[in-house]
């Protein structure tokens, strides 16, 4: 399904003219702030299936925002830490074979759950976020 969406640009430039280029761009990191945390939250949500010593569940970080080509900013949510918990996050997330057979982790896909549910919050997020923008 395809969206195309019309007059973004004159909005953005109109909010910009009225308010100040700096201050919607404050108001639109924290709104990624924001939102941010609340995949943190999410993810931390559903990968607590396969914690064991907190490791995978405490290491769940998420970026600054970051301004991408084309000038659309980002915040990425994963795994830091001196643990290397990404690599034991792909092996539960996927599976993986042991002696020759298929092991199913009983974690398995919750990194896809978390991302799916994630979409819709974090479009309800943002729009909470970018409330102060209007009024």
């Amino acid at each position: 399904m395809k969206v195309e969406v019309t007059g973004v640009d004159e909005v953005l430039a109109n909010l910009e003219k009225k308010l100040g280029k700096n201050r919607v761009s404050r108001i639109e990191n924290k709104a990624l702030r924001d939102t941010g945390d609340k995949m943190v939250e999410l993810t931390r949500k559903h990968v607590a299936y396969y914690q064991d010593t907190g490791a995978t569940y405490d290491e769940v970080v998420r970026s600054n925002v970051r301004g991408a080509k084309k000038g659309i900013k980002r915040i990425d949510v994963g795994w830091e830490g001196s643990k290397s918990r990404w690599r034991l996050v792909h092996l539960n997330e996927f599976g993986y074979t042991r002696f020759g057979k298929r092991q199913n982790p009983r974690g398995m896909g919750a990194v896809q759950r978390a991302a799916d549910e994630s979409k819709s919050t974090a479009i309800k997020e943002m729009h909470e976020g970018l409330k102060e923008l209007v009024e």
